[in-house]
Formats: C-alpha cells, structure tokens, sequence
C-alpha cells in the first residue's frame, strides 16, 4: 500500500479497465478519424482512462478527442487487478513517460513506457 501511495503522488493512479476483445478498440473509436500522431498530449485526468489489451491507453481530452497512447513493445504486466500509476515530467503526458503497474499488497510489477499519442476526432 505504501508503494501506491508513492506512486499516486508521483502521478495519476487507476485501476485499469481491461479491454481484451480484439474488437472493442475499433468499436470505441467508430466514427472517429485518426490525426497525425503526437509526442504529447494534455489528457482529460477527470475521465477515466481505458486499459486495451495490454498494448494501449486511452485518454480523453475536454474538447471531444480521444488518444490512443501505445506501449513500446505492448505492456504484459497490466492485469485486471492491478493498478497503473502514470509518471508524468509536467503538465503533459508524453512518449516515454513511465506507467508503473503495481498492486494493493505492494506488488510492484515494473514500468512500461508510451511511444507516442494518436488522435482520433469525430469524423
């Protein structure tokens, strides 16, 4: 418990929303056009973001964007139970900012890091 809080106090802390269905990724984002990927992005903290089959984050931004934020070679410790505390350098989320994955018991499962931020926007 110690560790999460040291790690909610470096970042944001959630308990992920896995999405393992091949299918629910394209699903989310019907409708949605994909911009030019970005280095950084200044995600909506206040809405929950979603864990997809252990390769992906998405945020969302108060304007109606949704990012995909991908893991640089996937991220093979996220599990439902466990938690992600995201390292931020700043006031943005960026490529190879850190996720630590962890768990209530103290568990610490290391870190995986984003390549970058897609953008996908209402068509």
């Amino acid at each position: 418990m110690r560790r999460l809080v040291a790690l909610a106090i470096a970042g944001l802390v959630v308990t992920p929303s896995m999405a393992s269905d091949p299918d629910y990724l394209a699903r989310m984002l019907k409708g949605r056009v994909a911009g030019t990927a970005q280095r950084c992005i200044m995600p909506d903290f206040s809405a929950r973001p979603q864990v997809i089959d252990r390769t992906a984050i998405v945020y969302y931004d108060t304007r109606g964007t949704t990012y995909v934020g991908r893991f640089k070679g996937g991220c093979p410790a996220l599990r439902d139970y466990r938690r992600i505390a995201v390292r931020r350098t700043g006031p943005r989320l960026c490529a190879n900012d850190a996720v630590h994955i962890a768990e209530e018991t103290g568990g610490d499962f290391g870190f995986c890091t984003f390549s970058g931020f897609t953008p996908y926007r209402k068509k």
